[in-house]
This record gives C-alpha cells, structure tokens and sequence, in this order.
C-alpha cells in the first residue's frame, strides 16, 4: 500500500509539472483539503478539487518558471512526505526564488485526501505525532 501511494503521489508531480490539470484533479478525492504552511502570512485552507486548482495557481501566477523538484519520498502508512525543492522567477520584481518544502499527503482508496505544507521536515514529521490530522 505504501509502495502504491508513493507512486500516486509521484505522478501528481509528473502532472503538476506538466499543469496537466485533468490528470491532477483525477487522483484527488471530491473532499480533499489543501493547508497552507502555518506561518504563510496569509494561510489558508482550500477546499475540493477546485480549492486545490485555486492553491496550485497562486504560484503559476505569481511566478515564471516555477518549478518543485522532489527531492525524496517518505511513505508512513497512509502518508507520503516529499521533501521538495522549490524555485522560480518572480513575474514583478524578476528575481529568483529557492527555497525548500516539504508536502505531506494522505491518501485513502487510492485518492488524495488532504495536503499539509511545512518549511521543514521536523515540522511535517512532528504534525503526525499531533491531532492535526484526526
């Protein structure tokens, strides 16, 4: 099963980086919950397939050649941990930005059901261990 969701969780990368829509959108569950990093100065919970389209667009609009390079994938049961390197080019100011994150996905029958994003993986490996995800 783990083996399973890793390889779900690959593929949504594989469409991401594509913005191949359809197929992203294919491996989410109808109530699938999408989380903000818990310092983002404007956090927010995105809610469906659309919230989740809504989420993934604010980067493409904000910046040009944005890309999120998985760096490693951990699977813990019915979560996968990526740790990701992100990177882009601002569409205002021009400059460029690197930074690492990393999303933590649960999946349940072969869907994705929610998505945490964290700064670091002491952080996402720590809000396992929390309530965060009852």
């Amino acid at each position: 099963m783990a083996h399973q969701n890793v390889a779900i969780v690959q593929a949504m990368y594989e469409a991401f980086a594509l913005r191949d829509l359809a197929t992203l959108v294919s491996y989410l569950d109808p109530a699938v919950k999408v989380h903000d990093r818990p310092l983002h100065p404007e956090a927010s919970v995105y809610e469906g397939p659309e919230g989740f389209v809504r989420f993934a667009q604010t980067d493409w609009a904000a910046f040009d050649e944005v890309s999120y390079e998985p760096q490693d994938f951990l699977a813990r049961g019915a979560y996968v941990l990526v740790a990701i390197r992100q990177s882009g080019r601002g569409k205002g100011s021009a400059l460029g930005v690197e930074e690492s994150i990393v999303n933590v996905w649960k999946l349940r029958d072969g869907k994705c059901i929610e998505l945490r994003n964290y700064s670091t993986m002491d952080e996402a490996l720590a809000s396992l261990d929390s309530a965060l995800w009852l």
